[in-house]
């Protein structure tokens, strides 16, 4: 009876081994890189401004999270309506980059000021937030981060690049200006904090 077993026990775990090398080879690795025990935070590398945009920034780190401070000023003539983020993808020394994909968003006040969103902690760090509807922007940006958590698990290999994501703002069709960020993500596991002693 034991040997039945032990037989049964082999051949069970050679199947499951075999069905998961299975989903490797078809799948690839990286469907498998979303660690729930872990956190992911963004690494900002560079922050630009162009036309009609200015502003100035540091990077700042905390424990494992890094933010930006500094200033954004925008003073355009026409009321901007619509903003359309493109997203490239770099290897992991921020060069050779490719489209990735864009999204083009209109009905801007709501949006921005939306709290579920992958930007929502980026423009919630904008002090005073900007006017609706938006045509000036001259803001403080305290702490600011973007939260890739979100990213991570609808798309888990984002960890193994660094991401130009060029903001693109418009008052209708006519461009009015582009601030952008070059980041890369970054997991790390949580320190479990140490009972206080009663």
């Amino acid at each position: 009876m034991f040997f039945i077993k032990f037989l049964f026990i082999i051949f069970i775990g050679k199947c499951f081994e075999n069905v998961i090398f299975a989903a490797v080879i078809l799948y690839g690795c990286n469907h498998f890189q979303y660690n729930p025990l872990l956190t992911y935070t963004i690494r900002f590398h560079k922050v630009s401004f162009q036309p009609n945009f200015t502003g100035n920034y540091t990077i700042e780190k905390y424990r494992e999270k890094e933010f930006v401070n500094g200033f954004l000023s925008l003073d355009s003539p026409q009321v901007i309506d619509k903003i359309v983020v493109v997203f490239q993808r770099c290897n992991t020394e921020g060069v050779n980059c490719e489209y990735f994909q864009s999204w083009s968003m209109t009905d801007l006040c709501p949006k921005l000021r939306d709290k579920n969103q992958i930007w929502s902690s980026w423009y919630g760090s904008f002090d005073p937030q900007p006017p609706c509807p938006v045509q000036k922007v001259d803001s403080y940006i305290r702490n600011g981060t973007i939260d890739f958590a979100q990213a991570v698990r609808w798309y888990p290999d984002c960890i193994n690049y660094q991401w130009k994501v060029i903001q693109k703002f418009y008052a209708g069709e006519h461009y009015i200006g582009t601030y952008s960020f070059e980041v890369s993500v970054f997991a790390y596991r949580k320190r479990n904090k140490k009972p206080s002693k009663q």
